[in-house]
């Protein structure tokens, strides 16, 4: 059987659309707002075997983080997405 090489992009952005998203809930440790990058001091994270840690992301889109302060404790969600761990919600 042969694959239709027309499907493969759709299938590529099918799996991008459908990208595990991770909840946790952390402390904002830094912000760089010009580079869309947030540091967290996050809990344990079940959905990925994660211990405790403090770490950057990305952020999908930097209104995300307008408003956010350093000390903030917060609830966010993010997915991987090409090796990079962006936040899709923050609050």
């Amino acid at each position: 059987m042969k694959f239709p090489l027309k499907m493969v992009p759709m299938l590529l952005f099918a799996g991008a659309a459908f990208a595990q998203s991770h909840q946790a809930t952390g402390v904002v440790k830094r912000i760089d707002a010009a580079k869309g990058v947030v540091s967290l001091k996050h809990e344990a994270i079940k959905s990925l075997n994660w211990p405790g840690m403090t770490m950057d992301f990305n952020v999908r889109d930097p209104k995300l983080i307008v408003g956010v302060k350093p000390d903030q404790q917060v609830k966010f969600e993010f997915v991987e997405d090409k090796g990079r761990y962006v936040i899709t919600s923050i609050r």
